[in-house]
């Protein structure tokens, strides 16, 4: 009685902290996106010109831009612990999915993402996912950066939701993107360190978008 006693509050525990990463992460995307608006107006003084002008045009404020958002192919995955992989029956590498990406807030120096998606994961589960990151741009190709994830699988964490965070690292290759990520070993969560390869498509060209690059 005890065992099942400590094991239900220890699942309510674990649901309460999924529940608060995940309002994290909601909360953190509802304030980014009006900020990405407020980033855009321009300055009073600017404003002040600009309503003397014949030519003036209103304000749209925040709107969604089919530019900014693209289609994740999963994708490989690499498990740099070759016995323990083979041993705990995680070594699916061969990881197919689909998920959707949108830059909410692109600037010079960086961009800062939402991503939705899931993929057959290297315990041959549905992994499911929702996550909010950020990456600064390096050169004209290159970002570096990481997300906070909220995750479901059978193969993590005794199959109960979590919350975690991974290195994210992003290059530019004309109509496609290429990405490489790292899912660090972290006990009771993770078993084995895993890196995970999948390429982005923009796809602003297919549904009105200019598709030029940002």
């Amino acid at each position: 009685m005890y065992a099942r006693a400590h094991s239900t509050i220890c699942s309510r525990k674990t649901h309460r902290s999924v529940w608060s990463g995940l309002q994290f992460i909601i909360v953190a995307l509802a304030l980014a996106v009006p900020c990405a608006a407020t980033a855009q107006t321009p300055d009073p003084a600017a404003s002040d010109v600009a309503a003397n002008s014949s030519d003036q045009k209103p304000s749209q404020g925040f709107h969604f831009d089919p530019d900014k958002l693209d289609l994740n192919i999963y994708g490989l995955a690499y498990h740099p612990d070759r016995d323990k992989v083979h041993k705990e029956n995680l070594d699916n590498q061969v990881n197919p999915g689909l998920g959707l990406h949108y830059d909410f807030h692109d600037t010079k120096r960086g961009v800062a993402f939402a991503e939705i998606g899931a993929y057959y994961d290297s315990g041959s589960n549905w992994a499911k996912f929702l996550s909010l990151g950020y990456q600064l741009k390096l050169g004209e190709n290159w970002k570096f950066g990481g997300a906070v994830a909220a995750m479901h699988s059978d193969t993590y964490n005794q199959g109960v939701s979590f919350v975690g965070m991974f290195p994210l690292v992003t290059y530019e290759l004309g109509p496609i993107k290429l990405n490489a990520v790292y899912f660090p070993r972290v006990a009771n969560y993770n078993e084995v360190a895993a890196f995970g390869f999948y390429i982005s498509v923009p796809l602003g060209r297919w549904i009105g978008g200019s598709g030029q690059k940002r």
